[in-house]
């Protein structure tokens, strides 16, 4: 598999002889870049999770999701970090560690099976029938899905004492926390088992990684017991991980999504899913040298590295030669072993059953729509670990078997490639951490590199152009609020938490500090750049870039700052002070989780200012109690003195402070008591158990919010009688709406129930129902970002919204009628960053056209029911938290 023995190790049992200096890949030859465009994929229909009548993995598994702390994702718990990584413990502390691992019972109606490929209940069995026969072979359930199926890891890797297993663990570990001396370390050179993690099964009905690694498993177990000298070498020289099944429910389902309704690969950097914590989890602990997440369908076999825009944040003349040779790799060996059935590229790209020698190279093929830009990729977030990380798209149009086939030779020729390459890897995986901890400048490619000034193969070098430098510069630190100059403690806690989660290090300010025109108040967070996850701390903190003129068109989500989205005020410090050593004279003590925010104060009645979603649910679980609460004029909220006990304990749960108030009797003094309001919200899902609009409301604290659609109004199943509030997060219907559906409709508003929702479906519906007159505009549909909104005086909005907002296909209202109200208008210049391009010449579609112009209104039916029309989107995937006290504000969360 890899070449002569060059080195040895002290590990005793363990020593082995392995390759130190190898000879590169097999390359494919280069051609100037063809860079053809890609056909999208449309995800699959959720319906697939009622079809499968979403059986519980086990007898007493709930019917809906743990309500365990932290379990219902970042937007349930004030603090989420703290709890993110608690499903994985530290791992096995030797190796073999053979737990007998759970038997699920026979589902008759899981997809995956039905496809000819392995049930989710068939992987257990078949990986405990391995670890009975073979002592290379570990498994661990590191966590659990939405509805409760587990997630195994299995590992392949020779047998470790504790004391060499300790001893793994302690030069991982030391690449982060001392890099510049583990890149001197002559034992860690020779003595580190190299992690390779390959990721199968993220989008459930993409079945057939999970079947091609265990295949692969059992082949080189057979090999390695039979004595078989290359796989012993493997299993001596690294360790392979292998997570057999990312999203189980939807592997059961046959669906795209998880049970949450949410796609795993669009998630890793607000973790919604309990799957992508796991996955956030396992990057941190197994810090892997090259990562595979194996997917399904492209025309051909499609392997990455990606196209341009390139993540800005990436040490990419590290990253680059090995990826692109990997690939090149993986496409000469899967060419050459001649696969039935398997399909090539043609020269114009469509597939072909030909053997051309050709699959699909996006760096080399692939213009745009095949991106590294986001890291809400599970490939592209492994990679800040210092990975080589790589998307593989088995082909569509071939049977399972013959993806099976092909998997395990993508798997085959990755570990060879790795082990072949392991100590040029190794070092630039070092590398990019100790630059990160030096605070040097990100090294980037220029328009035309020299080849032979960057580590490692040049194949990519003819392939590079102007078109794929991105680079960014690295502000020197980040400074978290806290006290009267932060808006939101509850915000900053759980941002705190996060970036914690996400391995990130924070630290805490004891002093008072003037730097850079920023002050920090004693008690802020620091994020002090110079570290060895700096990449991700800017990928998350950073505003990002504005890269309308730099493609045509983004594949996903252009923006996603978490400084600028979740609600918290964060600082950007270009210039830290710094000893000669490069030590910040702004001493910082490390944390591990944010410092608690719950405080209620003695003696007087209390206050609650509903600042953030972890105050907005602190109230109505007030109200849930029956607790008297008032409403002020402020919008804050307000509890009598007598109900300090009841106070403490909101406080302690949702980590909310109260501060005190004027001596008022809530109910009297000109304070109305605020109202429980029964929230309704439509979807065109019917995944019973998700959904980003459905997750946003229950992080508002509105338990079992009634789900409609235009089918169930219709028939009678879903009534609005006793609903305060109906949010429209998606369009009712296609087409007309049913006679029956439109009377339950009408009938509400004629009751002067209230209307909140986004975009032009819920404007439309508000139009047909009376509520205003107001027309909205669509924007670009691929169209999204970071942007710019002012927010009127006195408004609806006022005190809870902020400068920025997300959007995507943003909305811009005119036309309003005599009633219509501008809530909230996007700046001059709306889009900060991300990708938004107008439609024509004229502007139509585009940021101009929507600068200025209304981006919230509000209006009023006859019968007083308000709404409120968002042309942002506050509840994009779970993610911009900041906007969630605007969505409660319009949704009439203190209303008395």
């Amino acid at each position: 598999m890899h070449p002569k023995v060059c080195r040895r190790t002290g590990l005793g049992a363990v020593a082995v002889a392995v390759a130190l200096s190898c000879a590169p890949g097999a390359a494919a030859a280069t051609e100037s870049r063809e860079r053809t465009s890609r056909s999208l994929e449309a995800p699959a229909s959720a319906d697939a999770f009622l079809r499968a009548g979403l059986p519980a993995a086990t007898p007493e598994a709930p019917a809906r999701r743990a309500s365990a702390a932290g379990a219902a994702g970042p937007l349930a718990t004030p603090a989420p970090g703290a709890t993110a990584g608690s499903a994985l413990a530290a791992g096995p502390s030797s190796y073999p560690s053979q737990p007998r691992l759970r038997v699920y019972p026979d589902e008759p109606a899981d997809a995956a099976a039905a496809r000819g490929a392995l049930a989710y209940d068939e992987i257990a069995p078949r990986v405990q029938a391995l670890m009975d026969r073979s002592a290379y072979v570990s498994a661990e359930v590191v966590g659990t899905s939405t509805l409760g199926r587990e997630q195994l890891l299995v590992t392949l890797t020779a047998p470790e004492t504790p004391t060499e297993t300790a001893q793994q663990t302690a030069w991982r570990q030391a690449m982060k926390d001392d890099a510049e001396a583990a890149a001197a370390d002559e034992a860690f050179a020779a003595g580190y088992k190299v992690p390779l993690w390959f990721n199968n099964n993220i989008h459930g009905n993409e079945v057939e990684g999970t079947d091609a690694s265990l295949a692969w498993m059992e082949d080189l177990v057979d090999r390695a017991e039979a004595g078989d000298a290359e796989a012993l070498e493997v299993l001596a020289t690294s360790r392979l991980y292998f997570t057999m099944s990312n999203n189980p429910d939807g592997r059961v389902a046959g669906a795209r999504r998880t049970a949450l309704d949410l796609d795993a690969n669009r998630d890793h950097i607000t973790n919604a899913t309990p799957e992508t914590r796991t996955t956030r989890a396992l990057a941190d602990r197994l810090q892997p040298l090259f990562f595979s997440d194996i997917h399904g369908y492209t025309r051909t076999l499609q392997v990455e590295p990606c196209g341009p825009p390139h993540g800005e944040n990436y040490d990419y003349d590290l990253f680059l030669p090995h990826a692109y040779a990997s690939a090149l790799r993986i496409e000469a060996d899967v060419a050459a072993a001649d696969i039935p059935g398997n399909v090539y590229r043609a020269e114009d790209g469509s597939p072909t059953p030909e053997n051309t020698g050709r699959f699909t190279i996006p760096y080399r093929d692939t213009p745009v729509g095949w991106d590294d830009w986001p890291p809400v990729f599970t490939a592209q977030y492994v990679a800040y670990q210092g990975a080589v990380t790589s998307t593989v798209e088995l082909p569509r149009g071939t049977d399972v078997a013959t993806n099976i086939t092909i998997g395990r030779q993508v798997i085959t020729s990755t570990t060879d490639y790795v082990l072949e390459n392991r100590a040029d890897m190794l070092a630039n995986q070092v590398e990019i951490f100790r630059r990160g901890s030096a605070g040097e400048p990100l090294r980037t490619l220029g328009a035309d590199p020299d080849p032979a000034t960057v580590p490692g193969p040049d194949q990519w070098a003819e392939l590079w152009g102007p078109e794929d430098v991105y680079r960014t510069d690295f502000p020197d630190a980040y400074v978290i609020r806290v006290g009267e100059d932060q808006r939101s403690a509850t915000n900053a806690a759980r941002l705190v938490d996060t970036l914690l989660a996400h391995g990130v290090e924070v630290g805490r300010v004891p002093g008072r500090h003037e730097v850079d025109g920023v002050t920090v108040a004693p008690g802020s967070y620091l994020v002090d750049m110079q570290q060895p996850m700096r990449g991700l701390a800017n990928a998350l903190l950073a505003p990002g870039s504005d890269i309308s003129d730099r493609v045509p068109f983004m594949y996903d989500v252009s923006a996603w700052s978490l400084g600028e989205l979740w609600g918290a005020d964060v600082d950007t410090v270009q210039e830290l002070p710094r000893t000669s050593r490069g030590r910040s004279l702004v001493r910082a003590r490390p944390v591990t989780q944010a410092r608690g925010t719950a405080s209620v104060p003695r003696g007087s009645d209390l206050r609650l200012a509903l600042t953030g979603p972890a105050e907005v649910r602190a109230l109505n679980r007030l109200l849930a109690d029956e607790v008297p609460v008032g409403v002020l004029p402020d919008g804050s909220v307000v509890l009598d003195q007598s109900r300090r006990a009841a106070a403490a304990a909101v406080s302690r749960a949702e980590g909310v402070a109260f501060t005190e108030a004027d001596d008022v009797t809530p109910g009297e003094d000109g304070v109305p008591l605020a109202r429980p309001l029964r929230v309704a919200y439509t979807t065109s899902s019917s995944v019973p158990l998700g959904g980003d609009d459905l997750l946003s409301l229950e992080a508002l604290g509105y338990e079992d919010p009634l789900r409609v659609s235009a089918a169930t109004l219709a028939s009678g199943e879903a009534s609005l009688e006793d609903v305060d509030v109906l949010w429209v997060g998606a369009g009712l219907s296609r087409g007309p709406l049913p006679a029956e559906a439109l009377a339950e409709l009408e009938a509400f508003a004629a009751a002067g129930g209230d209307l909140v929702g986004r975009g032009t479906a819920a404007t439309a519906l508000a139009q047909q129902l009376g509520y205003v007159d107001a027309t909205a505009v669509a924007g670009n549909g691929w169209g999204n970002g970071l942007l710019a909104v002012e927010t009127p005086a006195g408004g609806l909005l006022d005190g809870v919204a902020e400068d920025h907002a997300f959007g995507y296909a943003p909305v811009h209202f005119t036309d309003l009628g005599e009633g219509d109200v501008v809530e909230q208008t996007y700046g001059d210049d709306p889009l900060v960053a991300g990708h938004w391009t107008p439609l024509d010449a004229a502007g139509v579609g585009g940021p101009a056209a929507a600068a200025g112009q209304p981006s919230v209104i509000s209006g009023e039916s006859e019968a007083g029911g308000r709404a409120v029309l968002f042309g942002t989107y506050p509840t994009f995937r779970a993610h911009p938290v900041g906007m969630l006290d605007d969505l409660a504000r319009a949704l009439g969360v203190a209303q008395g």
